[in-house]
């Protein structure tokens, strides 16, 4: 397997890379390149991480504008490399005409920037001649170019490259097909080389499950460390990624969720992982918050993060299964006004713990609940909300009030789903006589 692996990082032939494209040119004096990068605008080079203004080498008193126009590639021509036109065949005076073409349409369409320019730039550039044209070569190597060219250009043609990955800290997340499988490790090596700060790249080998919602991976390339630390939303998180679960993809849903919360809320996540949704409601919104993961390792790296994140004041931790936790919560008459139960797998399954829940403790605000869950089929908000609905009452009420967000699409038919709703009054006050699932507890 180590043989393997070194095989793929040499597997590359990195002077396959090496472009050299000689590029038409326009010399401009300093006080005109602002005149004349927006009259030309159409016709300037545009290659990312490359500037379309440079030095003129052999004059300094000028700069020149690079044109679109190539007069030469030297090496792969089939490297995308920005907007650049083969132009062998042009002389200079067609190059000049096209140019003195774009100026007038310019002038045109951009009346009012016009005015604002000085009338000697207007008329230096309107006034441009073949003898102000040159030529500039720019050369790029393996380093300027992307992860996803690389591969694109290293693997056979029938293989599709990956499209995208997940980054944790320093280590990059991959979620390989079948078929992709045979050059895993070369995958492997460009990415770690390519991508910034990559020290590990991973495969995952089976599907997330189980209670702690863990997966099998294997490494690619780079260290066996998997001791990760990820900003996100203005907070720090520690964490062991091969011991539990996180997902940097839902960045934007977690901060989502904790904008919705001012400091008079209180939070309780069933599913805390290492902090998300409880850690930022308390820096960034001054929330008390109760977070509690059945994973120890979650649990061990969320109390560090609390601490890391200087909200030791606001936040409790627990271990425990997320029905006793909520169950506890509302025997200690504690008025959490959210909950977030973010177990797609298995979240609405845990919904019946608030049928007559609240039936000894009315005097405890009905929290609003967010529960995630995957949904399938081309209508999985329908889908996700007869799901809670059911668990709920025991059966899908038609009258049952959620809102549905469709949070991510995990794959081409099955989305992860969000939905929001207060506990009803008829679920949370339910007479025992009346339940027909009797209120369960996790055994301790």
């Amino acid at each position: 397997m180590a043989e393997e692996k070194r095989a793929a990082v040499n597997e590359i032939d990195k002077s396959r890379f090496v472009l050299r494209v000689k590029t038409h040119a326009v010399r401009v004096q300093p006080k005109l390149t602002e005149t004349a990068r927006l009259l030309l605008d159409p016709e300037l080079l545009r290659v990312p991480k490359l500037r379309y203004l440079v030095k003129n080498k052999e004059s300094s008193a000028s700069f020149l504008l690079l044109l679109k126009y190539v007069n030469s590639i030297e090496g792969d021509p089939s490297l995308p490399l920005g907007n650049v036109v083969l132009a062998r065949e042009k002389t200079k005076e067609q190059v000049l005409a096209s140019l003195r073409n774009t100026v007038e349409e310019q002038k045109h369409s951009l009346k009012k920037r016009i005015t604002e320019l000085p009338e000697s730039a207007l008329n230096a550039v309107s006034a441009l001649t073949v003898e102000d044209l040159d030529e500039y070569e720019i050369q790029v190597d393996y380093d300027y170019w992307s992860w996803s060219v690389v591969l694109k250009k290293s693997l056979p043609d029938e293989f599709l490259c990956p499209s995208s990955y997940e980054q944790v800290g320093h280590i990059i997340h991959l979620n390989l097909r079948d078929d992709q499988l045979p050059h895993r490790y070369l995958i492997g090596s460009v990415l770690m080389e390519k991508i910034k700060g990559t020290r590990t790249v991973v495969n995952k080998v089976e599907p997330t499950g189980g209670a702690f919602r863990l997966f099998q991976m294997e490494r690619l390339a780079g260290e066996d460390d998997f001791l990760a630390q990820v900003k996100e939303n203005g907070c720090v998180y520690e964490m062991d990624f091969s011991k539990l679960y996180w997902n940097s993809r839902l960045e934007g849903e977690h901060r989502r969720i904790v904008e919705t919360m001012t400091e008079k809320d209180i939070l309780a996540d069933a599913f805390a992982g290492v902090g998300p949704f409880v850690i930022p409601a308390a820096k960034l919104k001054n929330v008390k918050s109760y977070g509690n993961d059945l994973n120890p390792s979650s649990v061990e790296y969320m109390k560090r993060n609390v601490v890391k994140n200087k909200v030791t004041n606001l936040v409790e931790t627990s271990c425990s299964d997320a029905r006793a936790f909520l169950l506890d919560l509302i025997d200690r008459s504690i008025p959490f006004t959210h909950v977030v139960m973010n177990f797609p797998s298995g979240a609405p399954e845990f919904l019946d713990l608030f049928r007559g829940a609240y039936r000894q403790q009315k005097e405890l605000p009905l929290p609003m609940v967010h529960c995630y869950c995957f949904a399938e089929g081309d209508a999985p908000d329908v889908e996700a909300l007869k799901r809670v609905s059911r668990v709920l009452y025991g059966e899908s009420k038609d009258a049952f009030q959620g809102v549905c967000r469709i949070v991510r699409r995990v794959s081409p038919k099955k989305s992860q789903v969000c939905v929001s709703f207060a506990v009803p009054q008829d679920v949370a006050y339910l007479d025992p006589e009346e339940n027909p699932n009797k209120r369960r507890r996790a055994e301790t």
